[in-house]
């Protein structure tokens, strides 16, 4: 009964499945060429040099790879916004000294912000821009507000502030940034290709800064058989703003060490092959020895 459950195990497990088929793939594969080379070559000579070609096409996957990461084989640590610190009330007290200068008072309601198009945020960040001193007020259709926002409820879910553990007991108000590399000015094709060429031979990245404002919710009670109220900010709790920076992470970083470590040791390779190659030319070209006379 052993056999027939390990069977019925490896047929039903998709990961045990994927491993034996790629094992089986390199070993008839890689097995296969190998024999023919062995029965060519020689062993030891056949084992080198379909090493070599493993090395070799091992290098062009990890120059690929290291060329677009993603979805093209290992990463490394994507970029994420990484919790700094959670300020209670006036941003004046936070431990990041850029946040001292941004004062959202005066801007549109949280509501107003939602519904509007990314041209109303461009005029609203020009019209305070005084208050927000380099600060961005992010739009609700903005990919960073939303990556920001989910950092701050995974990080309030986690029960760092007791009774904010729901995403019910909160409202989001603003998400701002600041920081990060520059930006082009226009859509112009100049303004494109030189932020592109400039962000791309920058050394050192400038540190991009992120503030998620929160206020907690009125308690309010459901009534049965009619959809949870959408919840409303307390206007006399504290406002809480969390501050996040952007971790660069070190996607390509993988794919980086794959190509260079694939790329020595196929050097590395090759170098034995051509040194066997001149030492088996210099035996080819001795001269033979002179024949001796029979007796």
């Amino acid at each position: 009964m052993l056999v027939p459950t390990i069977v019925a195990g490896i047929a039903w497990d998709p990961q045990i499945r994927g491993i034996l088929a790629v094992l089986t793939g390199v070993v008839v594969l890689g097995g296969g060429v190998y024999l023919l080379l062995a029965t060519n070559l020689a062993q030891r000579l056949g084992f080198l040099v379909i090493l070599t070609a493993l090395f070799g096409w091992m290098t062009i996957h990890g120059l690929v790879w290291w060329l677009y990461p993603p979805g093209q084989g290992p990463i490394g640590r994507i970029p994420a916004w990484e919790v700094e610190e959670i300020n209670h009330g006036d941003l004046s007290q936070a431990l990041l000294g850029d946040a001292h200068d941004l004062d959202p008072s005066g801007l549109p309601s949280p509501e107003e912000i939602n519904d509007a198009t990314d041209a109303d945020i461009v005029q609203i960040n020009e019209e305070f821009a005084d208050q927000l001193n380099e600060w961005k007020l992010l739009a609700a259709s903005d990919a960073s507000r939303a990556e920001a926002q989910s950092t701050a409820d995974a990080t309030l879910v986690e029960g760092v502030i007791p009774g904010l553990e729901e995403t019910s007991s909160f409202v989001h108000l603003y998400t701002f940034e600041t920081g990060g590399k520059p930006e082009r000015k226009s859509d112009g094709v100049w303004d494109r290709v030189t932020n592109r060429i400039t962000n791309t031979l920058r050394i050192t990245s400038p540190p991009h800064y992120a503030i998620v404002q929160i206020q907690p919710a009125i308690p309010q009670e459901a009534v049965v058989g009619q959809a949870p109220p959408p919840p409303e900010a307390d206007p006399n709790a504290q406002v809480i703003s969390i501050v996040m920076v952007r971790d660069l992470g070190q996607r390509r970083l993988v794919p980086a060490l794959i190509a260079l470590g694939s790329g020595l040791m196929f050097g590395l390779l090759c170098a034995m092959l051509h040194a066997r190659d001149r030492v088996v030319a210099e035996h080819r070209s001795a001269p033979l020895p002179a024949p001796t006379g029979g007796g």
